[in-house]
This record gives C-alpha cells, sequence and structure tokens, in this order.
C-alpha cells in the first residue's frame, strides 16, 4: 500500500481545500467579501431565537409573548416604544430581509418543538413571497437559513433542486460567501472600511440588544419625490415579482403555519404591510395579486383567519415611506398600535 502512496495524494488535497475553504466563515473576512448587510440579518436569527429559549421571562409566563414573522418591512419596530407602550408584553422579532412561508414555518416550528408557545405571532404575507421565479429564495432563505434536519425532513416539498442547492451551500462556505475579490481588494484599500466593519458590527449587536429588531440605516429619511417612489416601485416589481409564477412549495409552507397556528390555538394577525400609492398601483392591478389573494383567502378562511390589507382599513392610517415598498420610521408607532388592537379585537372576539 505504501508503495501506491500517491492515491492518497487526490484525498489529501480534498482535505486542504475543505479545511480552507472553513476559512470563509470567519467574520473578519466576510467582511471584506460580502457586497452588503443582508447575511447579517439572516444569520443573527438563530442568535434571537436562542435568546427566546433562554429567555427566563417567557419561561416565568408572568408577561405575554409575541413573535413577529415578517420581511425588511417588519424589521423597523422600537424596542423601547414596545416596552413603554406594551409593559405587559415581551416581543421578540424573527423578521429578516426578503423572507417567505418557508423562513416563517421553519421559525415556528423551531419554537413550539422546544416547548414555546407564542400568545401572539404577528405573520406577514405579500404575493412576492408566493414567486417560484423569485431570484431571492435561493440567495437568502435557502442560503442563511434552515438547518439540514428541516431541509430533509421536507425535501419532498423543497424539491430536488433546492435541497440540492441548500446542501452545496451548507457543505462548502465558498458557495455560501462568495470571494468577490474586487469587493476585498476594494475595502482593503478603502480608508473608510473601518466605518463600513464598525457599522457590520453595530447592525449585528443592535439586533440581538433589541430582540431582533433592525437599526433603521436610514433613520429619520423621508422619500418625498413622488417620481423616485415610482421608480423604486418599479424597481422592486421588475426584481422580487419578475416572471411571477405560482410557488406551490410556499403555499405548502403556508397551509403548514396555519395548521401549525390552528393547532396550538396560538392567537394570530396576518397583515400585508402598506406600501406607497405607487407601489399599490403597480401591484394591485396585476394578474398574479388577484391569484394570490382568492388562494390565500381561501386557505386562511378553512382554518379561520384572517389577512389585513393594511393600505385599505380606516384602523390604520400614515403616509410617509422611505421607498416604493417600506414605510419611514414614524410609521412604525401606529404600526405597532394597529397590530396590537387587532390583537385584542382577535381575543376578545369583536
Amino acid at each position: 500500500m505504501l508503495k501506491n502512496k500517491f492515491l492518497f495524494y487526490p484525498i489529501i488535497l480534498m482535505g486542504i481545500l475543505f479545511t480552507l475553504d472553513k476559512v470563509f466563515l470567519l467574520e473578519s473576512v466576510k467582511k471584506y467579501i460580502k457586497t452588503d448587510f443582508t447575511y447579517i440579518y439572516y444569520e443573527s436569527r438563530d442568535d434571537v431565537f436562542n435568546l427566546i429559549v433562554n429567555d427566563p421571562e417567557i419561561k416565568k409566563r408572568d408577561k405575554k409573548f409575541m413573535v413577529i414573522l415578517g420581511s425588511s418591512r417588519l424589521l423597523y419596530f422600537d424596542m423601547q416604544e414596545m416596552k413603554d407602550f406594551y409593559p405587559d408584553w415581551i416581543i421578540y422579532n424573527l423578521s429578516s430581509a426578503v423572507t417567505t412561508p418557508a423562513y416563517y414555518y421553519y421559525y415556528l416550528e423551531k419554537l413550539i418543538d422546544n416547548g414555546i408557545y407564542p400568545d401572539y405571532v404577528l405573520l406577514e404575507s405579500d404575493p412576492n413571497q408566493f414567486n417560484a421565479n423569485s431570484p431571492v429564495f435561493k440567495g437568502s432563505n435557502l442560503t442563511y437559513s434552515f438547518d439540514t434536519s428541516f431541509v430533509l425532513r421536507n425535501a419532498l416539498v423543497f424539491g430536488k433542486d433546492n435541497v440540492s442547492f441548500y446542501l452545496g451551500k451548507k457543505l462548502f462556505a465558498i458557495g455560501k460567501n462568495k470571494p468577490y475579490l474586487d469587493t476585498a481588494i476594494k475595502r482593503y484599500k478603502d480608508p473608510n472600511f473601518i466605518s463600513i466593519s464598525a457599522m457590520q458590527d453595530l447592525t449585528k449587536d443592535f439586533l440581538l440588544q433589541n430582540k431582533g429588531n433592525a437599526i433603521s440605516l436610514v433613520d429619520f429619511y423621508v422619500e418625498k419625490n413622488y417620481a423616485m417612489l415610482t421608480a423604486t416601485s418599479q424597481r422592486t416589481l421588475d426584481w422580487v415579482y419578475v416572471a411571477y409564477n405560482p410557488s406551490e412549495m410556499q403555499y405548502t409552507f403556508y397551509e403548514k403555519i396555519l395548521q401549525k397556528l390552528k393547532e396550538n390555538k396560538i392567537t394570530t394577525v396576518i397583515v400585508w404591510p402598506q406600501s406607497s400609492p405607487p407601489m399599490q398601483k403597480l401591484i394591485k392591478s396585476a394578474e398574479f395579486t388577484i391569484d394570490w389573494k382568492s388562494r390565500v383567502g381561501e386557505l386562511n378562511f378553512k382554518y379561520g383567519f384572517t389577512m389585513r390589507d393594511m393600505d385599505d382599513t380606516d384602523e390604520y392610517a400614515c403616509n410617509t415611506f422611505v421607498d416604493g415598498g417600506h414605510i419611514a420610521k414614524d410609521c412604525y408607532r401606529p404600526f405597532l398600535r394597529y397590530v396590537m388592537s387587532e390583537y385584542f379585537k382577535e381575543v376578545t372576539g369583536r
């Protein structure tokens, strides 16, 4: 065997490459190669989940416990205002950028499997989350969310292509954290990189210190140019609603969510968050939105839930936006008041 030791060379080489690959999991390396902050929101979700599991206040059950499951539209609630306005509540936010029913079901199942039953789940729904051709599901949810057991248990729902994609990202860090050398070189030479790195750290620390609620990168900015709202609305339409095709996978996960909520008698408010008037005009007349509302409505009715369209209610009003699809920071206070009032309506049956 020793005479043929060259046969071990490929194995040794693969071992070296596999070890080097793990370098791209280091935080210090990711800061140089990642093109945006999206991964921070996703990778922090497990840390926030662990905070929930180990929160002594939740275990005592002296206060009501609420979980927010949404996209970036539900990311920017003010934790201090939550404490001040609703001192009898513990509220955690597991929202992230560009999410889907598969993502929501993953964390809902994890909560219940760990013996944690929220008193209230605030759940977001939007037609873009049900687009089979969305370019962001693989790049966000499949790349940064889920554990292997969840994917394998639901392999028939995910489908062969998604399972293969997930396993490739899971096994090889270079797939999950692509080494964009031009970005790395540019940041290495950038004298302002220290500030960028500090902002990355601040973003993650803020998420953990504020129970999953994110720091707003635009803070109190409001877009006053209607033409810009129209332009960013169209850009969003071209991005997440591109080549729209209903995703049976996401409808299956959505039904799983409703089943789990119904079985465990968890009070739930489902919202379609507000968007700017130009976005409403583009989305609400689209055929895919009409189909989505019909299919989601049937599932909601089947399990006894209702979706609130926040663009079409007298109970909530706010008219400031940072872009076509996102409300400005000062809208989150009436947003919080609205969803809490809807909870009490659900509980009292009014």
